[in-house]
């Protein structure tokens, strides 16, 4: 299912992305396309081969977010090149600013993948449950008021809910167009 389901996620976000591009949409706030180390080693075990292409559209915050810090909803999806675990995400992103052209952001959310649950195969994390906590950290540079890069730490899990929670953390940069 996971795997019909992500090329729909991907062409879904390059129209958003590209519609909104033409139309400047209010409510489409910033895309991002990135690659990341798939599986690093971190508080963990390395298992899952590859690399990933990920893409994420951020989304203006609504006015009824504004008692939180008005997080910037989001929806993504990542890819891995080696053909194992492939994921889509959705969360809430704050984005603080600092010394002039530089921000740091905060992401939490959930995720669902074609991963594996609970076998043991080789090559492959027993996520546990099909649907995840996801999260990531940022921290980029604008180089215009358009476009920024940034480097990213993603990472997903069940928070021990169910009888294995692998996780999945991966490690990577990516740009941003600002709309």
């Amino acid at each position: 299912m996971m795997r019909l389901l992500l090329p729909g996620v991907a062409l879904s976000l390059a129209m958003i992305a590209c519609g909104s591009a033409t139309a400047q949409s209010r409510w489409v706030d910033e895309g991002k396309l990135g690659v990341s180390a798939h599986d690093m080693k971190l508080g963990g075990e390395h298992e899952e081969p590859g690399a990933d292409i990920k893409g994420e559209v951020l989304f203006t915050s609504p006015d009824l977010l504004t008692a939180i810090a008005r997080p910037r909803p989001h929806l993504g999806v990542s890819v891995n090149t080696a053909g194992a675990t492939n994921y889509a995400y959705i969360g809430l992103t704050w984005t603080g600013e600092f010394l002039e052209r530089a921000f740091a952001s905060a992401a939490l959310g959930g995720a669902i993948h074609d991963g594996e649950l609970n076998a043991d195969k080789l090559h492959r994390k027993q996520l546990g449950s099909r649907v995840l906590f996801h999260e990531y950290v940022e921290l980029g540079y604008r180089l215009t008021p358009i476009v920024n890069v940034s480097l990213f730490l993603d990472h997903m899990s069940n928070a021990n809910l169910a009888r294995h929670n692998a996780g999945l953390t991966d490690l990577g940069m990516r740009v941003g167009y600002k709309f």
